[in-house]
């Protein structure tokens, strides 16, 4: 670690790694919470107990594994959390296996990828952007229905009628890949 004229030794190298690995980081919250604005509650969260355990982190090695451990605990605790409130939750052993990349994740993932590129090409232009607006950004659903002179309702049901098709086309998707793999 080198010395910074500001702080502690490595910090500067610490506030660095932390900061290059923010995307990846919310990416990876999303893809396992709801909301995004939980997403980014809970990203904040990790990164407060990120800095707190700074200095067990050994500069040089992997700072994303040692962030996603961290990242894990954390929506494990949420999940735990949201249950005892009462909310519907998957069993912690299936979270902790798709959160350590075990053979839920990584099972079939690349075919699943590609079934869903395919069948995303399949949709009208409008029906992509809303997916889009929807899930690859945090504004408001209401700002898309204003823009479109939709309503927020509207947009809700098509929404709701889009991941259906989606889930079937690929499931269809799925089975054509497997029927064509040796």
């Amino acid at each position: 670690m080198t010395d910074t004229p500001h702080g502690e030794p490595g910090t500067e190298e610490f506030v660095r790694e932390l900061t290059n690995h923010q995307t990846v980081m919310l990416a990876y919250i999303r893809s396992r919470v709801t909301g995004s604005s939980g997403a980014r509650d809970l990203l904040q969260d990790v990164n407060i107990t990120l800095w707190q355990r700074r200095d067990t982190f050994e500069l040089g090695t992997n700072f994303k594994a040692w962030a996603f451990q961290t990242i894990r605990y954390h929506i494990l605790n949420q999940r735990r959390r949201l249950a005892s409130q009462g909310w519907l939750v998957f069993d912690d052993d299936l979270i902790e296996r798709m959160a350590s990349g075990s053979d839920v994740e990584s099972d079939g993932l690349e075919e699943r990828h590609l079934a869903l590129r395919k069948c995303l090409l399949r949709l009208r232009p409008q029906d992509r952007d809303l997916l889009f607006h929807r899930y690859a950004t945090e504004a408001p659903l209401q700002e898309f229905a204003d823009r479109t002179k939709r309503s927020a309702g509207t947009l809700k049901a098509i929404l709701y009628n889009l991941r259906t098709s989606l889930r079937q086309c690929i499931e269809r998707e799925l089975k054509t890949i497997s029927q064509n793999t040796p």
